[in-house]
């Protein structure tokens, strides 16, 4: 049963991929909201479809990507939100409190990589 939902994660994580990427060629305008969560859920995706083949290493890397691009996927919904506040548009609320989340988490996770590190280094010296 995981298997089974692991691909209709996978597969649904590739449907919203494609429909940004033909919206915005088809005119519509690139939809900066939900292309902020596909740097995110892609990897995340990936990660649960290997999971599901007991490939632990690999969804571990996948998993680490997904951290990573948070950074990335806030600043994508920040650059949304300017533009709609540029156009006059009012505050869409949700992107606006997922992109002040995640900003926050990933600085906390920043903070908390480059803690980790300072911490080895000087266990390693000692």
């Amino acid at each position: 049963m995981r298997k089974v939902v692991s691909w209709g994660f996978a597969a649904a994580m590739a449907v919203m991929a494609v429909s940004v990427v033909v919206d915005w060629r088809r005119g519509d305008g690139l939809d900066l909201t939900v292309a902020a969560l596909l740097p995110v859920l892609l990897p995340y995706a990936a990660g649960e479809l290997l999971r599901a083949y007991g490939r632990e290493g690999a969804a571990a890397r996948t998993d680490s990507a997904s951290r990573w691009m948070t950074l990335p996927a806030a600043a994508l919904l920040w650059a949304g939100l300017i533009t709609g506040w540029r156009r006059g548009d009012g505050t869409q609320w949700i992107p606006l409190t997922a992109a002040v989340l995640m900003s926050l988490g990933a600085a906390v996770g920043l903070l908390k990589g480059l803690v980790e590190r300072r911490v080895k280094q000087r266990a390693a010296a000692e």
